[in-house]
């Protein structure tokens, strides 16, 4: 097509371009909360059985998410490098809304981005996964009192985890009570401080779902 033709019949260019777009992501397309915590389940279990399929991450979808996102779940969870949600759910671009913080520990701006995900994007479901071997967990199990762990910041980290810690066996080497008990924490605190999250649980339009991660067999445990 020549440049005359361009500006002759623009119309009928941007009709064209539209037609070869991709879709956005609709709202009615969004899954359930049972299914979309069945597809964690199934991700986890290709991860863990070296079977993983890299879902949705070629370039249609790519594509596909440039118009728009509807993931399925915030999941909430520790920054530690072993831990990637996407990875070890085994899940594509745009499926996972991932809040991140050490012990996920949530303030208010991490707080202010579960809301987003859930009352602007329309996430079905809340999950928080700790995991073993937990480093923030760690400190703040050990923590002793009056002594620094060499910051104001990591202070207040450990400040905010220890009460939240009430399984501490001598024998829980990987502290997987301890994160357990950390997971629940986190939940309570996201209920109490998220009118909008506990409103939406109330209604039965979201799920909230603890797990927990084994950094040593890559199994995610869920209890809700």
């Amino acid at each position: 097509m020549n440049m005359n033709m361009n500006k002759k019949f623009p119309s009928i260019l941007i009709l064209l371009s539209f037609a070869c777009a991709p879709a956005p992501v609709r709202r009615d397309e969004l899954k359930t909360d049972q299914t979309v915590i069945q597809s964690l389940k199934e991700g986890n279990f290709r991860f863990t059985s070296h079977q993983r399929i890299y879902p949705r991450q070629d370039h249609g979808r790519l594509m596909e998410l440039a118009k728009g996102q509807a993931p399925g779940v915030v999941l909430v969870s520790c920054s530690d490098s072993r831990v990637p949600p996407e990875a070890v759910f085994d899940q594509g671009l745009g499926d996972v809304f991932s809040v991140r913080t050490a012990g996920h520990v949530l303030e208010t701006t991490s707080i202010a981005s579960i809301e987003y995900a859930v009352q602007v994007l329309g996430a079905s479901v809340v999950m928080v996964m700790g995991h073993t071997s937990c480093g923030a967990v760690k400190a703040a199990a050990t923590a002793k009192k009056g002594v620094s762990s060499g910051s104001r910041n990591l202070d207040h980290l450990i400040q905010r985890i220890q009460p939240n810690l009430k399984k501490r066996p001598q024998s829980d080497l990987d502290y997987a009570l301890a994160a357990e008990d950390q997971v629940d924490g986190t939940i309570s605190y996201l209920k109490a401080n998220s009118p909008l999250i506990r409103e939406k649980v109330l209604q039965g339009k979201l799920k909230m779902v603890s797990a927990l991660y084994d950094v040593t067999t890559g199994e995610v445990e869920l209890w809700q």
